[in-house]
This record gives C-alpha cells, structure tokens and sequence, in this order.
C-alpha cells in the first residue's frame, strides 16, 4: 500500500490555464500530462471555464468542496454537480464548459488512458468497518472524517492505492466519506 499525502503536493496550473489542479497520483510515476496511464487530481475552480481538452482519455469528476457546478460537454446535456451527486464519467476529449453554482469549486478527477485501461468511481459514506478489495488497483481518497487502512491515518483528501487482489479494512470511528476509485487494465 501506498500512500498519498494532499499537504505533500502543490498546484499547478491546468493545461489551459484556466484554473489550478493538484496531482495526487500517476501511472507510471513521474508521467506528464501527455503520457500518464492515468492520474488523480483535484482541481479548484475560481469561475466559469472550459475544461482542457486530454486527447483519448476518459474523466470521471466528483465535487469534494463547494456549492457545485453545470457541466456541460459536446453532445451531452449539461448535468448539475454537488457534493450530494454521484461522479459523472465523460469523454475528456470533447468540448466541456463549467459553470459554477455559487463560488469557487474544487473536484477530483480520474483520468484514464482508453488504450490502456479504465476506471471506475464510487462515492461511499461509512461509520465503523468497510472492507474493500481489488483485482487490479484501487485508490481511497478520504473526502470527510477520517479512515484508518491498514493502521495509517488519513485525514480528508490524503489517498492509499492498493494493488493487484489485495483487501483491506477501513475504520472509521465518526461518520466519513470515501471515494474508491478502480482501474483496470485492458
């Protein structure tokens, strides 16, 4: 297992320039934003703006902090996103356009790479035990509270990535969210 602290890392501007994004994790580490497998960040919006545009690569976007925004992406119709909603896959090579709710967003992202592999995310809300496992990896992002997995801490926005057929156990003595993020390889 391992793990991803969110204070370790530091913004950056997106590919477009139009807000910032913070990489919490690669495949292969060390990749750029031409040539990863796929990546995990979470993006601050400031106002309304365009998404960058990721040649053959599939997003699927979760709302973490804020009211929430519109998103609207070529050939789809818009779709309204909070932290209540579920994340939303879409085709990050098309255009999209976001609008915010009410104020400044931040939402995480998951990005895959279609010739390599495919991803799934779920937001879970738990209090106690929840047992996770993978054939392939899996990333836990703490959204709310705080989880305990395999007798490390992590407070809201630290991540664990797990591979290959591994379990483990998340504790959680007060009520926490948790997004759990699957990819597998084609």
């Amino acid at each position: 297992m391992q793990i991803f602290r969110y204070a370790d890392n530091r913004p950056m501007p997106w590919k477009n320039g139009q807000g910032t994004t913070t990489e919490i994790a690669v495949s292969p580490a060390g990749a750029g934003l031409d040539d990863f497998d796929w990546r995990l960040s979470i993006a601050r919006m400031e106002s309304d703006a365009p998404f960058s545009a990721f040649p053959g690569i599939v997003r699927t976007l979760a709302i973490v902090d804020g009211a929430g925004l519109t998103l609207a992406v070529a050939g789809d119709t818009p779709v309204t996103l909070d932290q209540a909603a579920a994340p939303y896959r879409f085709a990050a090579d098309q255009p999209a356009e976001a609008r915010l709710l009410d104020g400044p967003v931040s939402n995480l992202n998951i990005m895959t790479r279609r010739a390599s592999c495919t991803h799934l995310m779920r937001r879970v809300r738990f209090q106690g035990e929840l047992e996770v496992s993978t054939a392939g990896t899996l990333l836990v992002l703490c959204h709310s509270g705080g989880i305990e997995i395999g007798g490390t801490s992590l407070a809201p926005l630290d991540c664990a990535l797990i591979e290959e057929t591994k379990k483990a156990a998340l504790h959680s003595s007060a009520a926490s969210s948790v997004f759990l993020i699957d990819i597998f390889s084609d």
